[in-house]
């Protein structure tokens, strides 16, 4: 029993350093989009909607003034490969610190039982409402819980512009901006939480029904 708590308190500790760097990506990936947001902020014209949709566009065309035309294309261009680069970095770090918790979940220790949550309620909230990131206020990822909400909101707010007020979308290329990395983004986290819902499930539960998640 010693043995295992001393395993318990090594396998914890890697947890929390794996949220740390899951949090480093995330706040990486808003640093990334601010940038993003800036390089084509000042963009109204045909310039910024060639690079967009390589000269096939039926809406209103724009211009790009103050910004150089190598760094905004750098970023038009590339930004899906720049995602993909922050959602496979998230993903290694999330299911490293799965793995980590996993191996926790086969200990038999009655350690921290307060940070327990239900195994069946947890995967059922990861995959309806992961998106969200209400799965992640019921264990001790509050931190990484509000990168997902802020995301969510962000989503909704041009989510409901674009549709519902398409003049205002198309004049301000920030809707823009927002929007298509907060799609992004969406995706990024529901292929986390469809990971997570995975290991949550293969996880052994105790006599409560409950695992560390």
């Amino acid at each position: 029993m010693k043995k295992e708590k001393k395993e318990f308190l090594k396998l914890r500790k890697n947890v929390i350093k794996y949220n740390k760097f899951l949090i480093a990506v995330f706040g990486l990936f808003i640093l990334y989009a601010l940038i993003y947001s800036i390089s084509i902020l000042d963009c109204s014209g045909v310039d910024f909607y060639n690079l967009v949709c390589n000269g096939d566009c039926t809406k209103e065309m724009f211009t790009c003034t103050n910004v150089s035309s190598g760094l905004l294309a750098f970023f038009l261009n590339h930004h899906m490969t720049i995602c993909i680069i922050f959602l496979i970095a998230a993903l290694v770090f999330l299911v490293l610190q799965k793995v980590n918790l996993y191996k926790i979940n086969k200990l038999e220790v009655d350690e921290l039982r307060e940070e327990k949550v239900n195994k069946s309620g947890h995967i059922v909230l990861t995959l309806l409402l992961g998106y969200t990131g209400i799965h992640k206020y019921r264990t001790e990822n509050k931190a990484i819980g509000r990168f997902y909400l802020v995301n969510f909101i962000l989503f909704i707010i041009t989510w409901i512009i674009k549709n519902f007020f398409t003049s205002t979308y198309n004049d301000y290329t920030i809707f823009y901006c927002t929007y298509e990395l907060s799609v992004l983004f969406l995706t990024g986290i529901i292929i986390l939480n469809i990971v997570e819902a995975i290991f949550s499930l293969a996880s052994l539960k105790d006599d409560e029904e409950k695992i560390f998640a």
